[in-house]
């Protein structure tokens, strides 16, 4: 077989796993925004502000019981299965297995327990005060139990990523969203309105602050309770995934025969394997843990700086909902693809590095960046265009938080661009480069956080966070440079072109705007104006990457722009 044919067969193989992860992930951050609707309906902001908080503290606990070790398993797979090495690989799998199963057990321990305290951290600034912190305890509490199974989940799915099988991380992806989701929409309706009068909820409820109704900036006993329910649907989502897991692991027989390594192949000691293994875990760790870690400095922060400034608890918890509650899970979403694609790259670049094929290395690199630019690039753009709508249209009750999603809408393209390039330094064994880069992030958001916020208000923590990623994009991207000699020049040629095209699809979509939103906001002016824009976004920006030969370039053949003779 030529290299051209292979190299086409690679990046085939590359498109194909990469369009598995994407659709797996952007089904599964479709259904996590969609459900933010109804549930923010039922809730408030309030409701919301007091779920993001747990899960910020239970995502960090996910970070670091994991270790990295499941994405470094892919990576670890890939490596030994290209060098035939198959009983290497099964030795390290069951290994880190045993692993994740002890570090679920201990997160879970350690985030139950702490819990009291994490909870008081977000509003020390503020007076009478303990009412919401018992109520984020409770619900911290209630979401810590999915930790007892999301590592060992996630170990099994880096398993199938290192053999190149992509499709259970996908499907197991969207099964758990769709369980969590019934199963959290449901136990709210069930709290807020079948059995809020019941002597088991009536009492609780009163506990934790009364029946009467409040504004959706406030918290009472039953939304607690609701949002409890909500948490906990995280640990129930997991069951389903790992159904799914345990079914694909019946079906994908072939590789778990794969046990053998070739004759003359040396003796790895496990100890050796698993300090291997540590190595490529730890760089994950940081970039794993950056988006919580941000989030947290947010936690810490934010809430009690504008607190210092004058607002009250439920204005300046509200502030917090609105941007890591509302404006950020929007903001995921383009980014879901850019992750996808990182997913991807770590097994395939790591393969070509480990063979030495360094212009294959290049252009899977060039590659890599492209597609993800160009499909990220228009989202930014789209949702700076259709913030006001788009967020009127999921959350009609709370519109005024528009303005969040505004500002912090162009963080999706650093944020992709930062979980890209990590992907690719990972693949090119200069992960612990990675590190630094993101440390330096992290102090630039932790720096910039409090005088932003001061100065601008809630928003400024969402600049703070655009900050803090340019800088490790910037460290990244030249240790890229140095590590391959990497030619930026037709990467860059493209990207302007991208944004050349997404500037005119912004004059398209916004100009629709002055159409469809000329009367008085409502919530179905904003559902129109959202779909026209989109339909229009679509149109224009995939016609002129047609027209251009951009498409056809990044995506394949049945992409490419044909003259008629």
């Amino acid at each position: 077989m030529s290299s051209s044919v292979k190299q086409d067969s690679g990046r085939e193989s590359f498109v194909k796993g990469t369009l598995l992860l994407s659709a797996g992930n952007l089904i599964s951050r479709a259904l996590g925004l969609l459900y933010t609707f109804p549930f923010q309906a039922m809730v408030g902001i309030a409701g919301v502000t007091l779920y993001q908080a747990a899960y910020t503290y239970y995502a960090l606990m996910i970070a670091i019981s994991t270790a990295g070790i499941p994405v470094a398993v892919s990576k670890f797979i890939a490596k030994y299965n290209a060098l035939g090495e198959y009983g290497t690989s099964q030795r390290l799998f069951r290994q880190g297995m045993k692993l994740m199963l002890v570090t679920g057990v201990v997160a879970f321990l350690l985030l139950f327990f702490s819990a009291p305290w994490l909870s008081e951290l977000m509003v020390r600034n503020s007076e009478n005060n303990q009412q919401y912190i018992d109520s984020l305890t409770l619900v911290t509490r209630s979401v810590s139990f999915a930790l007892l199974l999301i590592p060992a989940m996630s170990m099994v799915r880096g398993y199938f990523q290192g053999h190149q099988d992509m499709a259970p991380t996908a499907i197991s992806q969207v099964i758990e969203q769709i369980v969590r989701i019934m199963f959290l929409l449901s136990g709210t309706m069930l709290v807020l309105f079948v059995f809020s009068d019941s002597a088991l909820i009536r009492p609780l409820a009163d506990s934790l602050g009364g029946t009467a109704a409040v504004a959706t900036t406030e918290l009472n006993g039953l939304k607690v309770l609701a949002v409890t329910i909500a948490t906990f649907s995280a640990f129930i989502g997991a069951i389903g995934s790992i159904v799914v897991l345990a079914m694909y692991w019946r079906k994908r027989k072939d590789i778990h025969r794969q046990t053998d390594n070739p004759a003359g192949t040396p003796v790895r000691s496990m100890k050796s394997l698993l300090l291997e293994l540590l190595s490529y875990s730890i760089p994950i760790v940081m970039v794993g843990l950056s988006t919580p870690l941000y989030q947290f400095v947010d936690q810490l922060t934010m809430v009690n700086t504008l607190l210092n400034s004058g607002k009250s608890v439920a204005e300046a918890t509200s502030a917090f909902g609105f941007l890591t509650g509302n404006a950020h899970k929007i903001v995921l979403i383009p980014v879901s693809i850019a992750a996808s694609v990182s997913m991807a790259t770590i097994p395939l670049v790591t393969k070509s590095f480990t063979h030495g094929d360094m212009n294959k290395v290049r252009n899977q690199v060039n590659h890599i960046f492209q597609v993800s630019f160009f499909v990220t690039i228009p989202a930014v753009i789209g949702l700076v265009a259709l913030a006001e709508p788009l967020f009127g249209t999921l959350f009609p009750g709370d519109r005024e938080g528009w303005v969040y999603l505004l500002h912090y809408a162009p963080s999706a393209f650093f944020l992709a661009y930062y979980s890209v390039a990590a992907a690719i330094l990972q693949g090119i064994n200069r992960q612990y480069f990675t590190i630094f880069a993101t440390a330096m992030g992290l102090i630039t958001k932790a720096v910039l956080n409090v005088p932003f916020v001061y100065a601008i208000g809630g928003i400024g923590a969402g600049y703070a966070t655009i900050a803090g990623y340019i800088v490790a994009i910037i460290l990244m991207v030249w240790k890229i440079q140095r590590a391959l000699q990497f030619p930026y020049k037709q990467l860059l040629r493209r990207t302007m072109l991208m944004f050349a095209m997404g500037g005119a699809m912004f004059i398209a979509v916004y100009g629709s705007l002055f159409v469809t939103l000329r009367n008085e906001p409502s919530w179905s002016n904003d559902i129109v104006a959202t779909i026209v824009g989109f339909g229009i976004g679509l149109v224009v920006y995939g016609y002129l990457g047609w027209r251009s030969h951009l498409a056809g370039k990044l995506l394949g053949k049945r992409f490419q722009y044909r003259r008629k003779a």
